[in-house]
């Protein structure tokens, strides 16, 4: 299942505390990234606001497919995958609000 940046994703996540739990994740990676090489770096979403200060609350009118329950990119919590990670197709996030989402990755890791 091939992935584009912006895409928001289902896979098995390995968590700080060291377990994989399925779980939402936004690709953050750029598309050339994961054509040349095969892999993906992605953030974990989730329903959790623990850490606000690495939160980057996902609303409705963001994404193409709404989600579920209120939700969270949790933008510390980077993972490297590969397309056989990807357990489903969610939503896909839309440009404007993607942009604003990097910048927030970029200040809480850099």
């Amino acid at each position: 299942m091939p992935v584009k940046q912006r895409d928001i994703i289902e896979l098995n996540f390995l968590m700080p505390d060291g377990v994989s739990k399925p779980h939402p994740a936004i690709v953050i990676s750029n598309d050339d990234l994961f054509e040349d090489e095969g892999f993906f770096y992605c953030c974990t979403i989730s329903t959790s606001h623990y850490n606000p200060q690495y939160c980057f609350e996902l609303s409705a009118p963001m994404i193409s497919k709404p989600l579920s329950s209120k939700s969270f990119v949790k933008c510390q919590i980077i993972g490297g995958f590969t397309e056989r990670d990807i357990t489903k197709h969610i939503s896909v996030m839309k440009p404007e609000p993607f942009r604003l989402l990097v910048a927030m990755v970029q200040q809480s890791i850099f």
